[in-house]
């Protein structure tokens, strides 16, 4: 797919930045400004806890270490429990994040 130049009022508009040319470009339309900005091959998506669980696994095995085997081993433990997607996501990013601080005190104390 081919990239679309976007003109620059449009772009400050998507941004939610108020333009001299405001309700020129918000009477084309909320779904023609959507297309618009697709074709121009751009993309607004919210960062999700998930990706920064990925790179959270991806620093810690870069420090030599297996992150899979470690939520593995903290789901064996927690057991069949009830909770929503994001609830362990959370729990998922603390246990990464409380492994790699361990990794990197490791790495301060020797």
């Amino acid at each position: 797919m081919s990239a679309v130049k976007l003109d620059s009022e449009i772009i400050n508009y998507m941004m939610g930045h108020t333009v001299d040319t405001y309700e020129d470009v918000q009477s084309l339309g909320i779904e023609t400004l959507r297309n618009m900005y697709q074709s121009a091959g751009l993309a607004i998506r919210p960062k999700t806890q998930a990706n920064r669980i990925d790179q959270l696994k991806e620093i810690i095995r870069a420090w030599g270490e297996n992150p899979e085997e470690l939520l593995t081993r903290d789901a064996l433990l927690r057991g069949n429990i009830t909770e929503t997607s994001e609830m362990t996501q959370n729990h998922q990013l603390s246990i990464l994040a409380e492994q790699l601080k361990e990794l990197i005190k490791k790495e301060v104390s020797t």
